[in-house]
């Protein structure tokens, strides 16, 4: 009886741990997937800002270079 008792606990963790393992897995699977969406809207975002900047650099040179003609 206690050695059932003994083996049923061991089971019992085992079947736990094995729940938590894969929950946490899923969570991070899931997670690591909407993170990526963000981060590559982030990147874009900063992309198209990179280039306003340019442009807006590149007509101040411009305009710069019609003053000194």
């Amino acid at each position: 009886m206690e050695n059932r008792r003994f083996i049923v606990g061991i089971v019992g963790v085992y079947l736990f741990s094995v729940g938590l393992l894969s929950g946490m897995l899923f969570d991070r699977i899931r997670f690591d997937e909407s993170r990526t969406v963000l981060l590559n809207e982030l990147e874009e975002d900063t992309h198209s800002l990179h280039q306003r900047l340019m442009a807006m650099e590149r007509e101040a040179s411009v305009k710069h270079k019609q003053g000194m003609d």
